[in-house]
């Protein structure tokens, strides 16, 4: 078994029990009364099960369906009690009776007032202190990212030419890669021409209330319109824009997709100069309806120049290298770092190098004025022996996963007239549906199994697993007993 997949169910179990545990002291400690602390407790209860029911089959995957649908239930209970309003219009589920499946603009009366109770406290953030001269590598990115600054001088001319001035782009690749890194360097760099810069984070509004979640994204996207020019930037945009085509998603978090949408929508139809970027480092999570409208960027890990660069930041102005070990050494010997993983190094050094002076030179000032003489140097067999010590973040499953899905979207959203692109389990997703049965797979049917053909390493292997646990049905066996039933 994967130990990456026990790892996550094992995460995910923990975690819900904690969330129900914390609901029910929350419950008692107002007297068996409904709060709105232990409805988000329950939501994020709801989003552990969701995640496990992703990752599991057959009857495990039926019980942690069961469990959503318990807590979805008790969640509307409790909003029943609290805020009876937030529920008109749905259906007994909770469902929304109306709206368009991408999220098309509706118009309430009530909006303007909704959104005056959000506390707004901290959305307006001040300009990131770096520019795109301290991002190293990267530089084709870069350059797209000028031609947006560019187009912002000719703001009045777009509009007179009947061009949108809102751009829209949407950032992703694997942990520590450096993405928000270069991100606030392209809002730096756009606030040096007089933008504003409006900042969220995705967790920061799916932690709240259901129903307040929905606000705060209508009133975010109305506060853009109001201090355009504007930069717009959501990190961790899968929690607040979910993919409606996963299975299991809870309602709350699908209604929020929904609102999100619909606030994002505005923004297309007004001419006002606005700048829309959205992060994550899972792109599969976000709904395609907003994949559709915003430019895709993938930020892959530090190429060797830029790792080299990253060190050389870091430590050049503390330590002299040795004549037996240069920075291209080390940007070499660190192939596949991220960002974090060179900082974690770093601090490893340091922490040796600290340890070595002490011991030469019992004396602090000693200590430094080797340093900054440079007669104590960094050299091969101290950077060996902090490198030895260091295990970087494995990457191998989220690179692959992140390859899977450019491939796949890029197949089904990809120009017309292209060459479809294979992904690359295509081939044994194939043959799982073929022994299922299934001819169309929307829901992604082979996809909630295919974890088990990559343990059991081929389509037969897979088929006799699903037939044991009584997944498909074998019809060899069916025939026989049938034979001998006659």
């Amino acid at each position: 078994m994967d130990d990456n997949y026990l790892y996550r169910m094992q995460k995910y179990e923990n975690d819900y029990l904690d969330y129900i545990r914390a609901a029910g002291d929350v419950r008692a400690a107002n007297g068996g009364s409904p709060t709105k602390e232990e409805c988000i407790l329950l939501q994020k209860a709801a989003s552990c099960q969701s995640e496990m029911a992703n990752m599991s089959i057959g009857e495990e995957k039926m019980y942690h369906q069961r469990k959503i649908r318990e807590l979805g239930a008790q969640i509307q209970n409790i909003v029943r009690v609290l805020n009876p309003k937030a529920l008109e219009g749905k259906g007994n589920d909770g469902r929304s009776g109306a709206g368009s499946a991408d999220g098309a603009p509706s118009a309430g009366s009530g909006r303007a007032a909704a959104e005056d109770d959000i506390d707004t406290t901290g959305w307006i953030s001040e300009a990131p202190k770096h520019s795109f001269e301290d991002v190293a590598g990267m530089d084709e990115v870069k350059e797209t990212l000028r031609a947006c600054i560019n187009d912002t001088k000719t703001a009045k001319l777009r509009a007179y030419l009947k061009q949108s001035n809102l751009h829209s782009f949407f950032f992703y690749g694997p942990p520590g890669c450096g993405k928000t890194y270069l991100i606030e360097a392209f809002i730096h760099e756009l606030m040096e021409k007089d933008y504003k810069y409006l900042t969220l984070d995705g967790s920061r509004i799916l932690s709240k209330y259901v129903g307040e979640a929905e606000k705060i994204v209508t009133k975010l996207f109305t506060m853009a319109q109001e201090n355009a020019p504007c930069i717009v930037f959501i990190d961790e945009i899968d929690g607040v824009c979910k993919n409606r085509s996963l299975p299991n998603l809870p309602e709350y978090a699908s209604s929020i997709t929904t609102s999100f949408l619909t606030g994002y929508n505005r923004l297309q139809t007004t001419q006002k100069p606005i700048i829309f970027i959205g992060a994550t480092n899972y792109p599969e999570q976000v709904d395609n309806a907003m994949l559709d409208r915003v430019e895709l960027v993938r930020i892959p890990l530090p190429d060797q120049p830029s790792r080299k660069y990253l060190f050389m930041h870091q430590l050049k102005n503390v330590i002299s290298l040795g004549d037996d070990l240069s920075w291209e050494d080390i940007a070499l010997r660190t192939e596949s770092y991220n960002a974090r993983d060179v900082k974690r190094l770093t601090g490893h050094l340091m922490h040796l190098i600290e340890k070595k002076l002490m011991e030469k030179y019992q004396d602090e000032d000693k200590a430094i004025e080797a340093l900054s003489t440079g007669s104590f140097k960094l050299d091969k067999g101290l950077f060996d022996e902090a490198y030895a010590d260091y295990r970087p973040a494995p990457k191998e499953s989220i690179l692959q996963a992140l390859d899977a899905w450019e491939a796949k979207y890029q197949k089904k959203y990809g120009d017309e007239g292209g060459e479809p692109v294979e992904t690359p389990d295509g081939p044994i997703l194939r043959g799982i549906n073929t022994a299922l049965g299934v001819v169309n797979d929307p829901m992604g049917i082979g996809g909630l199994i295919s974890n088990i053909a990559s343990l059991t390493g081929s389509i037969a292997t897979l088929v006799d697993v699903l037939q044991t646990v009584g997944i498909i049905k074998d019809k060899d066996r069916e025939d026989e007993e049938k034979k001998e039933a006659a």
